[in-house]
């Protein structure tokens, strides 16, 4: 999952354009939480609420106001692949499968708007789900099988659904070849997607043994055809008005600004068990200023940004100060921060590789918040991952991390480009660390030869139509694009399939930013029926460092900050959201 995204993208999931996930290790200052409060949770401390809950409270009502820098990369929960947005949709969107536990380094499956996990045949090709009955949209409509199979035949219609994970349903679904999407193609056939009563089935195209996972993404929750059809929100518009199936609804939005989330009269309590909502309701406010955003938290007079870690001011005064401290958290979680290289671009692996040892990885480190911010990154499998060995670093950069001059100048000599090459590194905006970014790896790559120049986007494009199109990505020459990347599910397929899977490559919503289409990658990834191990994992990791398509520089802690007033807060940082649970946080006050 794309860091602003995932993403998990997560990111997620970016350090490029907003961070989203927690990052793998911990540091610091002490980790260890103060004691129980004696109602199930933690008082405030320094990351209490990375593994349990600070402030336990059952006190209804108030507003929660969070901030973002941006907007989502979309609404819609088929569309949205940003990790903080994934985060949002828990508010108003629910799937068949979801997770009971959001925090520490563990999510657990639960069942949602299904009885129970799916059922599925011998051979993992055929999954069931039995939907709870008298569940309702905001409109007071009942949620129906069907609306969960228009909601999945929206997935297909890549022209104007693009963006989020369709990959993953769109390579296992056994929809008919050139099956174009409910738009063009109508109703998926019963061999795809069958109904019986409340029971939904999906029949893959291979065995799939991580189903459920797939089921807990936003990307499933429920679309009622009459409603995107009758009021005018069609296909790729369906993002300024959403219709709930959550407990909040999707009450206001001007987009780039704001959104305001009211109470749904029609969700119950007695059908959720994921979600336990205490405030009236939930204002997301975009504030394009970072600094704005640190000296409101600081004020008390908002609640937590939404999007991103908190700046490298703030940063610098929450862990020089115990009473700022004590409200702040730095979690652990399956993310990394890389350069994307597409060989679209940069077209000889050794000239990527060139990159690769020269590139300042203890400065990129340093300008995103330092030892806060994270770790140093040999290889692409973060901790948490089968695959991650912390002492794999085919293309070290010394040990200081601060490049290899020789053997990137060797490695230039080897790509017949021995004094150098110019190409352009996106990132995008607003952004307190972008350009940041941008300067460290310039004056990097400037002592072997390699010359650099910006290309920047919206943060609420960047990853859909700028960095998330191959053919945008070759016509600007993006020869290094900054992102980041988190879990989508805890296995490598989950980690790796969007972004180093060459089947995943789409024309635009694209997530292989590096347009990596490797044979051996390849195969790995699509040997869903196998069990992932260590040993296999790591040969996955091997193999995509191979390419120099995606170098890493980062697994990343990401460090951030809490009102006072919040309570029933807990942070979701390992997997798939990132940052606190909002949908189930309150106000004292």
């Amino acid at each position: 999952m794309r860091f602003k995204k995932r993403a998990l993208a997560l990111a997620g999931v970016a350090v490029a354009g907003a961070m989203l996930l927690a990052g793998c290790s911990g540091g610091g200052g002490t980790t260890s939480p103060s004691s129980s409060s004696g109602s199930g949770g933690l008082q405030p401390a320094f990351n209490a609420a990375v593994n349990g809950v600070v402030n336990p409270s059952t006190k209804t009502g108030g507003t929660l106001k969070l901030l973002s820098t941006n907007d989502c990369d979309s609404w819609d929960p088929a569309r949205t692949y940003y990790g903080f947005c994934w985060n949002m949709q828990r508010l108003f969107t629910r799937q068949l499968v979801g997770y009971s536990k959001v925090n520490g380094t563990k999510f657990t499956l639960a069942p949602d708007l299904a009885t129970g996990l799916g059922k599925h045949s011998a051979d993992n090709k055929t999954w069931t789900y039995t939907l709870k009955s008298g569940i309702k949209y905001s409109d007071g409509k009942t949620i129906t099988p069907a609306d969960i199979k228009y909601a999945v035949g929206r997935i297909f219609a890549s022209d104007v659904i693009n963006g989020g994970p369709t990959f993953y349903f769109t390579g296992l679904i056994n929809a008919p070849a050139g099956y174009k999407g409910v738009y063009k193609g109508g109703e998926l056939p019963d061999s795809a997607v069958s109904i019986s009563g409340q029971s939904i089935t999906f029949h893959l195209k291979k065995p799939f043994a991580d189903f459920d996972y797939l089921m807990a993404l936003p990307t499933t929750a429920p679309v009622p055809d009459k409603v995107e059809g009758g009021s005018g929100f069609v296909g790729g518009t369906y993002t300024k008005h959403p219709v709930s199936s959550g407990p909040f609804v999707f009450s206001s939005y001007t987009p780039n600004k704001s959104v305001v989330f009211t109470r749904n009269k029609y969700w119950k309590q007695s059908t959720d068990t994921i979600r336990k909502p205490l405030v009236n309701e939930v204002d997301f406010t975009v504030d394009t200023n970072p600094s704005d955003i640190d000296q409101k938290l600081k004020a008390g007079t908002a609640d937590a940004k939404a999007n991103t870690i908190i700046g490298t001011t703030l940063q610098a005064q929450v862990l020089s100060s115990p009473t700022l401290k004590k409200n702040a958290d730095d979690g652990a979680g399956d993310s990394f921060s890389y350069l994307a290289v597409p060989d679209t671009v940069v077209t000889n692996v050794h000239c990527r590789l060139a990159i690769a040892y020269a590139t300042n990885k203890a400065g990129l480190l340093q300008v995103t918040g330092g030892a806060a911010a994270g770790v140093v990154a040999g290889s692409v499998t973060p901790p948490g991952v089968a695959g991650y060995d912390p002492s794999y670093d085919p293309f070290p950069t010394g040990k200081d991390h601060t490049g290899d001059v020789a053997a990137a100048k060797s490695e230039l000599q080897k790509c017949g480009k021995p004094n150098g090459f110019s190409t352009n590194f996106a990132y995008s905006t607003p952004s307190e660390t972008g350009g940041k970014l941008f300067q460290t790896e310039k004056a990097a790559l400037a002592r072997v030869g390699i010359t650099l120049s910006p290309k920047t986007a919206d943060g609420s494009s960047y990853y859909s139509t700028f960095a998330g199109s191959p053919a945008n990505v070759k016509s600007q020459e993006l020869g290094i694009i900054s992102a980041g990347w988190g879990a989508d599910f805890p296995t490598p397929y989950g980690f790796y399939a969007n972004i180093a899977n060459g089947a995943a490559i789409l024309p635009t919503g694209n997530s292989n930013y590096s347009n990596l289409n490797d044979p051996t990658v390849n195969q790995l990834l699509d040997d869903t029926g196998t069990k992932w191990t260590q040993d296999r994992g790591l040969q996955l990791n091997k193999a995509i460092m191979a390419t120099g398509q995606m170098l890493p520089y980062s697994f990343g802690k990401y460090l951030y900050y809490r009102n006072p007033r919040m309570t029933n807060v807990t942070a979701n940082f390992a997997l798939a959201f990132g940052i606190y649970d909002f949908v189930n946080a309150g106000v004292s006050g």
